[in-house]
């Protein structure tokens, strides 16, 4: 029942027991009376029944409407440790080293980090079928990952990012250069490292002091 039903059933309710009261009083039928004082007293209380229901689901609808949608937590992986075990790592782990080419090196006794760090880069370019320059910055990224302060990511940095083969070449390179080319080939997409990883210059610093002390 809407609000105009509601309001037109209570004044016909009140005109109507009023019209019928008037007789019976005229007509002082005291029985009468009363039974009719109570059916209208109970269509009124009807129609106030119906109204409060009706509310109650009103407020109940607005309750649903204002439940909180909570978004969904997106995951960020965690980076990875510097100073890792390379005997363990898997020769996947460098970059640019996919299931084809691990599968290659594997066959070839090349299956940890570790064992890329020492092998020659001709042979791992004609084990793979790949250009020296590319069998190099593998080796590369080998040697610089076994460095103390320097992590899987980091070692693509400064290979793919900075353009730097060897341990001399890191001892002598330019802390602030060298990180603003990283941080410029992470920007352009040359370099991928997990979300949440940044390079700092205080980082590239220990990198550089490290390569320092192995090549004196």
């Amino acid at each position: 029942m809407n609000s105009v039903e509601k309001k037109g059933a209570v004044v016909g309710t009140i005109v109507f027991s009023g019209i019928a009261l008037l007789l019976l009083i005229a007509s002082s039928n005291t029985f009468s009376v009363v039974t009719l004082l109570m059916i209208s007293a109970t269509g009124l209380i009807g129609v106030v029944c119906s109204k409060d229901s009706t509310a109650g689901e009103i407020v109940e609808s607005r309750a649903v409407a204002k439940k909180e949608v909570h978004p969904i937590e997106e995951y960020v992986p965690e980076v990875e440790i510097p100073d890792a075990v390379l005997e363990s790592l898997p020769i996947e782990t460098i970059e640019g080293i996919g299931k084809a080419y691990g599968e290659d090196l594997r066959n070839a006794g090349i299956s940890t980090v570790y064992d890329l760090m020492k092998s020659n880069a001709e042979d791992v370019a004609k084990i793979c079928d790949v250009g020296i320059d590319v069998a190099s910055r593998w080796i590369a990224m080998s040697k610089f990952a076994w460095l103390k302060s320097v992590s899987e990511e980091d070692a693509e940095a400064i290979v793919y990012g900075g353009g730097i083969l060897g341990l001399g070449e890191l001892a002598i390179a330019n802390p602030e250069e060298l990180l603003e080319d990283i941080k410029r080939a992470v920007d352009l997409g040359h370099v991928q490292v997990p979300r949440g990883y940044t390079f700092n210059l205080e980082m590239v610093k220990k990198w550089i002091e490290e390569a320092k002390s192995h090549t004196k």
